[in-house]
């Protein structure tokens, strides 16, 4: 054990010798590497579990999500805002050791609370999904746990303790994957998913508490849990906000269309994650670049280059993700998800107008006040959760759809005239449209081949090249076509 102790302290003082940029990249590292282990993890998560059980698992994710939200009552963003303002490093280490204690004092209550409520909430989430008593045990703990793990790994942050943030984070999502996959090889269901999420989770903490114990205490304060409880409940609606525009929709989807037809709804959405997992790279490095661009008024117009090269790339991994979805989907999942490619369209060009408005809310962040961001989020959420239920008991997934689609529009509309209103930027619209217009062509000559394909694949081996064929040359296509487009303006950002 001593040469790996000696070892593992290297390698923080490694980390912490490094500069902002090489902290940045460990936590993009960690939070991407975990994100996708997981996806590639789904086929065979979906193969042995069935349709059926593979939507209730979706469905118990949707509502584990909203929960969390809820239990973890803005604590994080409060860490931040109370920290970042204290004068004194004493100051700061006592008020994160206070908001920790508040963190463990919470997952008591939300463990004592189910408990005393068991008779009725396990009938109350039954009218939703399938649960049973056993599970739902294991998803309060879970939960409880979730609003103290937030706040480690957020103080992680603030220390730039990298190394051990990306060594937490791969930690759990190693001991899940491997338990996911030895639990479900004997068949042992989902019921043992959420053990192992648990078991993973408790690790984690287990880790990060020791941690926290050396760095800044645990205390208990009555006053810090009611400061928490007073303050906390803003981020709360934020955060459900976000929720009801994205996540929201499975619980209600639950309730109107079949498991299979749910099934390959989440598959797409997992295939519209990986999409905007793509672009996590590019905006990583751009939103901490832009506060940078933003401040010196002679480069006002590298910003709006830098905000329309990321919208070009959003739109290129979105068609890359189209072009490979229909071979990936029909190789790796049930035939009964193919249903999916019906619903990708829809949400990949939700998450590309999600990006724009992402993007051209440049004038935004050249002001302190961030309360036109909070309005236009609320709003977007309220929108959401109106629509929802109304259009899915309507129209079923596609009625989702279209909520995700107008929803997305309209946030882009109000980011883009409010933006411009605080301070006008000069968006390089000629290549904008040239980037479209490039990759909409790219996008018909792959249509049209793959409708000519199948005269021309008469053998086995024919029929097995072809379907790669057309992903292969048009994703080639495509990110040649954007590299070409970016190059000139690489120097300017």
């Amino acid at each position: 054990m001593k040469p790996l102790a000696i070892f593992k302290q290297k390698l923080d003082a490694l980390f912490a010798t490094q500069s902002a940029l090489m902290q940045q990249a460990c936590y993009a590292i960690g939070i991407i590497l975990s994100k996708a282990i997981s996806l590639f993890l789904l086929p065979f998560v979906a193969s042995r579990l069935g349709l059926i059980e593979f939507a209730r698992l979706e469905t118990v994710i949707a509502l584990l999500n909203g929960a969390v939200i809820i239990v973890s009552f803005g604590m994080v963003n409060l860490l931040y805002r109370q920290a970042g303002k204290a004068t004194n490093d004493a100051d700061k280490r006592q008020i994160v050791a206070q908001l920790i204690g508040t963190a463990l004092c919470m997952a008591i209550l939300i463990i004592v609370s189910v408990f005393l409520s068991f008779s009725m909430t396990l009938p109350l989430i039954n009218q939703i999904t399938t649960l049973s008593a056993t599970e739902l045990l294991l998803c309060t703990l879970i939960i409880s746990l979730e609003g103290v793990l937030g706040l480690c790994l957020a103080w992680l942050r603030m220390e730039e303790k990298a190394f051990l943030f990306l060594r937490s984070m791969l930690m759990r999502t190693l001991v899940y994957s491997a338990l996911t996959v030895i639990g479900l090889s004997y068949d042992y269901g989902l019921t043992f998913l959420l053990f192992a999420s648990l078991a993973a989770s408790l690790l984690q903490a287990i880790e990060l508490i020791a941690h926290q114990l050396k760095s800044t205490g645990i205390q208990f304060n009555k006053p810090s849990l009611w400061q928490t409880l007073r303050y906390g409940w803003p981020f709360v609606l934020s955060g459900l906000a976000m929720y009801a525009s994205q996540g929201m929709e499975i619980v209600i989807l639950a309730q109107y269309i079949s498991p299979e037809q749910l099934a390959a709804y989440a598959i797409a959405i997992k295939f519209f994650l990986i999409a905007a997992l793509c672009n996590q790279p590019y905006l990583l490095w751009w939103y901490a670049r832009r506060m940078n661009v933003l401040s010196d008024a002679s480069k006002l117009n590298s910003a709006g280059t830098g905000a329309t090269l990321g919208v070009l790339i959003a739109m290129t991994t979105s068609l890359l993700i189209w072009f490979w979805s229909e071979w990936l989907i029909t190789l790796l999942f049930d035939d009964a998800i193919l249903e999916a490619m019906h619903f990708l369209p829809w949400l990949l060009a939700a998450g590309v107008l999600k990006q724009w408005g992402a993007l051209y809310n440049l004038g935004c962040f050249s002001s302190e006040n961030s309360r036109a961001q909070m309005y236009i989020e609320l709003s977007t959420g309220a929108f959401c959760a109106m629509c929802f239920p109304i259009l899915i008991a309507l129209y079923g997934v596609h009625g989702a759809l279209y909520t995700f689609v107008f929803s997305q529009f309209g946030r882009l509309i109000a980011y883009w005239i409010v933006s411009q209103r605080v301070l006008h930027i000069r968006y390089p619209l000629t290549l904008l449209t040239k980037g479209i217009l490039g990759l909409v062509v790219i996008l018909m000559i792959a249509i049209l081949t793959s409708m000519m394909l199948p005269s021309f694949s008469g053998s086995d081996a024919m029929a097995f090249v072809a379907p790669l064929t057309v992903p292969l040359c048009a994703s080639i296509a495509s990110l040649v076509w954007i590299v070409k487009l970016g190059r000139p303006y690489a120097n300017l950002l």
